[in-house]
């Protein structure tokens, strides 16, 4: 017994290890030879807020004057996870970006691991050390926690998980040590707010609290037991939580988690007060869930009358949408239902994810046979753990997103199963129906099955792809950087700057972050609205209005956009996708074909036509991958928007009248921009955004060839456009 114990220490930490070298693999992708490339979109917004706080120490950015250009953009992301990032990086002397970068994207390696250890010690407190071992192994796994938790996945949700696991801890032990338990429900109150400091949607999880509450009291109740040690042991958390969140709570990033942790004491205070009426009255233990049912549907009601008390009614409401309501269907991928049409429901039920939920119901039936097992203080933690672990996975099926922390409640559940299934194989041994031979294959069979999707879907995961932005995407934005003027307040984002660049919303943060250019629509999903109109417009002047509106002076298209995006973009704008692409599926692959109107758009001039037939859009950097065929497209390429040279051409109102010029990419592409004329009184007019000096790599390989004419022939005339009427908008007089 005693050399078991000792070995447990050296078992965790095997499996930390194991846990250490998995996020180091899986996030390897991110360090190049030019330095740390983060993998996805959100982390290169909190680096850029990381960067400033670790030159601002511990103050950071409230404002971006570099967002929804030129209005900029509240930050209302609450700062903890930054900070700790951010403090991190002083603790090492870390202050330049490519210091910061590096440092700063251990930090949720770090998250991981004591998400590990968090995992261990609150199922051992309630289990043993073995079902807390392969619980904390299923941790280490965990293949969409990985992910948020490798190397450079500077995102808040590593360590939002994080938290919500040492407040379940904390709770358990108070459950379980009697002697300590407000300690330790102070502790868990400390880690509430430390949780509203990280994510603004804390009370998404401090909600399970009070439902475990009322399922806590009901059974003493039925039982003939006092609530009163539930009841303060839960009180005590939330007060030293809302004690921690009161100097901001009027804040954008913490009233909604101060209101709610606000309403969640009245919540409890109201159920203890029902529970003790309920009990000194002699009344039935069902009076009292009864009560609660009919109190929360009063509530709901008057909170439509009463304007909401104090806004918690609208935020309960606006929360349940958010999470259950499946408004973010084709907008934003990770906040979609995890399960919305039969699509979504094969790709989950014949994967390994599918077989994990299907063990899992079968953990939470195991669960529920060891909690009627079970008694006192134990049979107390294992209820929370239980409701607290079904409403992680309830979480899921509202946002795929929240598999972050559900995939480590199902290897919690797996491993609490298959100790069950031994029991009774154990069980079965001592009624003489297994033979001892038998139990050893038995059992590793048994965990083989088991663990074996969770172990692929790791594997798969830590096999990552490079990052996002690699490749053509980090060489554009490096050439935008150094072949575009630089603009100002970047290190301090409180003015606003020269100009911005119009993308769609997914690339914003990187044009910030890496370009260091401001931008129109980033992924906070702020001037989304008028990108769409931008890239959906069908003529220039109204995509020219959104661009002066918004003083933007570069543009980007990518294949993605086209043929990845366009569902997205299309949603945005409340548009018919099938009336911009059509998919035809060929039995074994689908082909997308863009239809007209995509032509027509403004994005499909500047990506398929390299902005032909516009006056003010041209093309000035193609990245080196193409993409496609007939002919095949560049992955990225950027345009700017100049006022254009006017070319006047005098001729009959017979004539047909345009102007061609020959063109060669960066990449040597050739091609033909072409625009016609446009009468005007006695004479055509021409807008055309190219020189012929050749400023950028992309050039012009021949003068002008205007012409003009009609059935009865044509006249044409080589002119050259200077850079400096093309920038100014000079007018250049031509006669044929």
């Amino acid at each position: 017994m005693n050399q078991g114990r000792r070995s447990e220490p050296a078992e965790l930490i095997a499996v930390l290890i194991l846990g250490l070298v998995l996020r180091l693999f899986a996030g390897r992708n991110s360090l190049t030879e030019n330095g740390v490339l983060l993998p996805g979109y959100d982390e290169y917004y909190h680096m850029r807020r990381i960067l400033f706080t670790a030159n601002h120490f511990p103050n950071t950015l409230w404002f971006d004057s570099y967002l929804n250009y030129p209005q900029g953009f509240d930050i209302t992301w609450p700062p903890l996870f930054d900070q700790i990032s951010a403090a991190l990086c002083v603790a090492f002397g870390q202050h330049s970006k490519a210091g910061v970068e590096m440092a700063a994207s251990f930090a949720p390696m770090i998250f991981g691991i004591i998400a590990i250890v968090a995992v261990y010690y609150m199922v051992r407190e309630l289990f043993d050390h073995k079902v807390a071992l392969l619980a904390a192994f299923l941790a280490a796994l965990a293949p969409y926690y990985l992910l948020y938790t490798m190397f450079a996945a500077l995102d808040h949700h590593c360590l939002e998980v994080l938290l919500s696991l040492i407040i379940l801890l904390f709770l358990i032990m108070a459950v379980s040590r009697s002697e300590k338990r407000y300690l330790y429900s102070c502790a868990a109150g400390v880690a509430m707010a430390a949780l509203a400091y990280t994510w603004q949607g804390a009370d998404i999880y401090l909600a399970i609290f009070p439902l475990y509450a009322a399922v806590q009291m009901t059974i003493d109740l039925k039982e003939g037991k006092s609530s009163k040690e539930t009841a303060t042991m839960l009180l005590a958390a939330f007060a030293v939580a809302f004690i921690l969140v009161l100097p901001f709570g009027n804040t954008s990033a913490l009233s909604a988690s101060f209101r709610g942790i606000a309403a969640m004491i009245i919540a409890l205070s109201l159920m203890f007060a029902l529970a003790h009426i309920t009990a000194k009255r002699k009344m039935s233990w069902k009076a009292f869930p009864l009560s609660i049912l009919i109190l929360s549907a009063l509530f709901a009601m008057l909170s439509e009358l009463a304007g909401g008390f104090f806004g918690v009614g609208a935020i309960i409401q606006s929360g349940l949408e958010y999470i259950w309501g499946g408004g973010m269907i084709g907008k934003i991928g990770e906040a979609e239902p995890l399960i919305f049409d039969a699509e979504t429901f094969s790709q989950v039920v014949f994967s390994p994810l599918g077989l994990n939920l299907l063990f899992s119901l079968g953990g939470m039936a195991a669960s529920l046979i060891y909690i009627r097992g079970s008694i006192g203080a134990r049979r107390q933690g294992r209820i929370l753990l239980l409701l607290w672990l079904a409403f992680t996975l309830i979480l899921t099926l509202g946002q795929s997103r929240f598999l972050y922390i559900s995939t480590i409640s199902m290897g919690l559940l797996i491993s609490i199963l298959f100790f069950f299934l031994l029991d009774m194989a154990e069980k079965r041994h001592r009624d003489g129906g297994l033979r001892p031979a038998a139990r050893f294959p038995l059992a590793a069979i048994l965990l083989l099955l088991l663990v074996l999707p969770t172990a692929w879907d790791a594997a798969s995961f830590a096999q990552s792809s490079p990052p996002a932005v690699a490749g053509d995407w980090a060489e554009s934005l490096a050439w935008l950087k150094e072949n575009s003027n630089t603009t100002s307040f970047f290190e301090d984002p409180q003015k606003t700057p020269e100009y911005s660049v119009m993308s769609w919303w997914d690339y914003g943060n990187w044009i910030l972050y890496l370009a260091e250019r401001p931008v129109v629509a980033n992924n906070f999903q702020a001037g989304v609205a008028d990108a769409a109109k931008f890239y959906l417009s069908e003529n220039e002047e109204e995509a020219a209005d959104v661009l002066d509106a918004r003083g933007s002076r570069y543009i980007f298209a990518d294949y993605d956009l086209i043929y990845g995006k366009l569902a997205t973009l299309t949603a945005w704008a409340n548009e018919d996708l099938g009336s911009y692409m059509r998919a035809v599926d060929y039995g074994t692959e689908y082909s997308f074909i863009p239809q007209e109107k995509l032509f027509n758009t403004t994005l499909g001039r500047l990506y398929f036509f390299d902005g032909a037939g516009s006056g003010r859009f041209r093309l000035i950097h193609e990245s080196k991958t193409f993409l496609g065929e007939s002919p095949a497209k560049s992955m990225v390429k950027i345009f700017e928007y100049v006022p254009g040279a006017l070319i006047r051409v005098r001729a009959g109102p017979d004539q047909k009248v345009g102007a061609l010029l020959n063109m060669t990419s960066n990449q040597g592409r050739d091609f033909i921009y072409l625009n016609e004329g446009k009468a005007n009184g006695d004479s055509f007019e021409i807008r055309v955004p190219y020189s012929t000096e050749g400023r950028y790599g992309c050039r012009a390989t021949s003068p002008y060839l205007v012409y003009s004419g009609n059935e009865a022939g044509v006249k044409m005339k080589n002119l050259d456009v200077r850079e400096e009427d093309v920038i100014n908008g000079r007018t250049i007089e031509l006669t044929l």
